[in-house]
């Protein structure tokens, strides 16, 4: 079932493209050849344009909307490498055979739309070995993961709709705990061109105790057309040589349905080499001239952030005080500067992470260490692409407070791993405890620096490594 539909919706998007890429696929207008520049009269170069020889068109109407897998309004692709495989495709369509252009076609759309191994590997992200089901999945009565199309709790409207960043500004000062504030799908708030006093870092939003700031990520409207949600952007990075943050969150407030994006997807590995790597290396003061961008900090207890889009964010897309949240159903991407990069960072405290598709990310999800901070993390998948290590724990060596202690306890289980790199690293002592089974990981165990996920008070059994053979290692 899952691969039918994943075939057919990357199909369809290729048929999509090519018809978009040199009118070689049958269409409803031909572009000619003849396109010429001429002069004016006063000796100007003029550019006259390609003449459209227009042909009746086709009324066609699919009563099978195809909806895609993965909902983004947020896209990072390599634009040089898919165009390249576009022209190529193009040369090849003369015979128009699908065995030589469809693989072709499919390893652009991967690159566009950072899917990375999870086409490949679409019908083994999750595995049942007897009665042991391994990696992630979700049960008849979830939502799918990632969010978007098929989620259960899409919100359409609130007590305040805003449209712009001053108007979510006095809806945040307003709003009393259980009042929703709104952005329609169709608003995109910018927070670097619309906020006030930025030099003085007045540019953030404070949701206050239990309110929700929410959008319709997901919602099919009557047209069968697919929001993807309102968006607040970071579009710059403003005031220079320092950390910025987008908004804060209060005790039992939530975040759902949004798109947020950062200025800032790339990993700057050679800011990184210059700052750390060099004879005589600057360190710490040259690193953090470049500013670095957190987009939501929660700050309360009992916050919940669900079926977002979080990518762009140089520091950390969620940055974690307070206990007892609960982070699901996001697609959470391109957070990844070297030495920082990290989809949802606990300070302190802790939370449950569950159902949300990553990639991109330098840890997806990362810890301070410190002798309250734990988190449970189930049910994601994790699709390919990442810097360093998957999940992370920090040690006291890396806080420098003199004890070896990484964190209260983590458990890590039905998580499916498609990056090559470490799923985790040990970085000290639990205080309790770490956990770390039923997952799924994408290579052989003898590919994988298995010191790393093992270590005292560190339990690692009975998961499947090796997605091709499924090697299940007790």
């Amino acid at each position: 079932m899952f691969r039918s539909k994943a075939s057919t919706a990357l199909f369809l998007t290729i048929i999509s493209i090519l018809s978009l890429v040199g009118g070689f696929v049958t269409g409803s207008f031909l572009i000619s050849d003849d396109s010429e520049i001429a002069a004016n009269v006063s000796g100007d170069a003029k550019l006259i344009p390609h003449r459209v020889d227009s042909f009746p068109a086709e009324n066609f109407k699919s009563d099978v909307p195809v909806y895609p897998d993965i909902l983004t309004s947020n896209w990072y692709g390599d634009t040089e490498y898919v165009k390249n495989k576009l022209e190529y495709a193009k040369e090849k369509s003369g015979s128009f055979d699908p065995k030589e252009i469809y693989p072709i076609i499919e390893d652009a759309v991967i690159e566009l739309a950072s899917y990375s191994n999870y086409l490949k590997y679409y019908d083994s992200l999750s595995i049942a070995v007897g009665d042991t089901v391994y990696g992630a999945y979700a049960a008849e009565d979830v939502p799918p993961i990632g969010g978007g199309i098929g989620y259960d709790d899409i919100i359409t409207t609130g007590d305040y709709i805003v449209h712009s960043y001053t108007e979510l500004v006095e809806a945040s000062k307003k709003a009393q705990p259980g009042e929703v504030i709104f952005i329609p799908s169709d608003v995109t708030i910018d927070f670097t061109m619309e906020m006030p006093d930025a030099e003085n870092g007045g540019f953030h939003i404070c949701l206050n105790k239990g309110v929700t700031l929410a959008s319709d990520r997901g919602y099919v409207r009557e047209d069968g057309s697919v929001s993807t949600g309102g968006r607040i952007v970071g579009s710059g990075v403003v005031p220079p040589f320092t950390t910025t943050k987008l908004i804060t969150c209060a005790d039992d407030s939530r975040i759902t349905g949004l798109a947020f994006q950062g200025p800032d997807g790339l990993q700057h590995v050679e800011h990184h080499y210059r700052a750390f790597s060099v004879p005589n290396p600057p360190g710490s003061s040259y690193f953090y001239r470049y500013t670095v961008v957190l987009g939501i900090i929660v700050d309360g207890n009992n916050v919940e952030i669900d079926n977002c889009e979080l990518s762009g964010f140089s520091y950390s897309a969620v940055c974690v005080y307070g206990d007892d949240h609960l982070f699901h159903h996001n697609y959470v991407h391109h957070n990844q500067i070297k030495g920082l990069g990290y989809g949802i960072q606990f300070v302190g405290g802790g939370g449950i992470v569950e159902y949300n598709l990553c990639n991109f990310n330098r840890h997806s999800i990362a810890g301070s260490g410190t002798a309250d901070t734990y988190y449970i993390a189930r049910h994601n998948i994790e699709m390919g692409d990442f810097l360093d290590h998957v999940y992370d724990m920090h040690g006291g060596r890396d806080r420098g407070d003199g004890t070896n202690i990484a964190g209260k306890y983590v458990e890590m289980y039905n998580n499916t791993f498609l990056s090559p790199m470490n799923p985790f690293h040990v970085r000290g002592v639990p205080v309790e405890h770490y956990t770390f089974f039923h997952n799924i990981l994408l290579n052989p165990v003898n590919q994988y620096n298995y010191s790393v996920i093992t270590g005292e008070k560190m339990k690692t059994y009975d998961n499947i490594f090796g997605i091709e053979k499924r090697t299940v290692v007790k």
